[in-house]
């Protein structure tokens, strides 16, 4: 069975802090405490729990941290801006394991994670032939497993999805179109923006909810000059990403309560 080495992004920008570590007085959201941990450690702990997953590498912490989390990781300095830790995530491995040709992205906010989402999400971009693979959810998982989560969803011909945090890519693609890709992530919590860059023809099938999957896939290919896959994913851990106060307080009692039930 391969494995993958596997880069959490737990970064920070100290110039635009992550408003909901600002609204509890903390630096960095990944250190925000979750039933006992930190943040980061919920996502680690599922990394660590998957048979698919060899090295891990955290991306804007350091041994300083003191960070409790049971395993061997591997630390990246942070580098102040989202895409620089992305790509500081993907040079420290192509340095430390250069015979790697895929690694998982995974961000440090989605602590529901459990290692079978990580496992079946693999799994799946193994099948297909891509250089980069992006998950999304669809409302009606979304909303059956985290029915207060107030998610935002993108209409699109096959439904309403919200976008996942877990990206599967070729590591030889990764340094292609960096400047689209920086404007991209960049844009990333504006549906609209990011369509916007597309063109006329594309807004206009957006508007008119005609924009599929398919359209999705081809765009991504045309602008990012490499092969990209959106997985639909049955699994809504991997897209319940921690932004506001209500989502905090929503997880809290989750993995609480998960481990009350591991304790028994």
């Amino acid at each position: 069975m391969k494995t993958y080495p596997a880069v959490v992004l737990a970064g920070y920008s100290t110039e635009k802090p992550d408003p909901l570590a600002l609204a509890l007085g903390m630096e960095q959201k990944a250190l925000i405490p979750i039933a006992g941990k930190p943040m980061v450690y919920w996502v680690v702990k599922a990394l660590r729990e998957s048979p698919r997953i060899n090295q891990i590498y955290i991306v804007g912490m350091s041994p300083d941290d003191n960070l409790d989390i049971d395993t061997d990781v591997i630390y990246v300095p942070n580098q102040n801006a989202h895409f620089e830790n992305i790509m500081a995530g993907i040079d420290a491995v192509q340095q430390r394991q250069p015979d790697a040709d895929y690694l998982l992205l995974a961000s440090s906010d989605i602590p529901t994670l459990r290692s079978p989402t990580v496992n079946w999400f693999v799994e799946t971009c193994e099948q297909m032939d891509a250089d980069f693979f992006y998950s999304v959810v669809e409302q009606t998982v979304m909303e059956a497993a985290f029915p207060d989560s107030r998610r935002s969803y993108v209409p699109i011909k096959e439904g309403r999805f919200c976008g996942g945090d877990l990206f599967f890519i070729r590591i030889a693609m990764a340094h292609q179109n960096q400047e689209l890709v920086r404007e991209l992530l960049a844009r990333r919590k504006n549906t609209f923006q990011q369509v916007r860059l597309l063109g006329f023809k594309t807004i206009i099938k957006f508007l008119f909810r005609r924009l599929s999957i398919q359209d999705a896939e081809e765009l991504s290919e045309k602008l990012l000059q490499a092969k990209a896959k959106v997985i639909v994913s049955p699994y809504a851990d991997l897209g319940m990403d921690v932004d506001k106060p209500h989502q905090l307080e929503m997880v809290c009692s989750r993995l609480e309560a998960r481990q009350r039930s591991e304790a028994q």
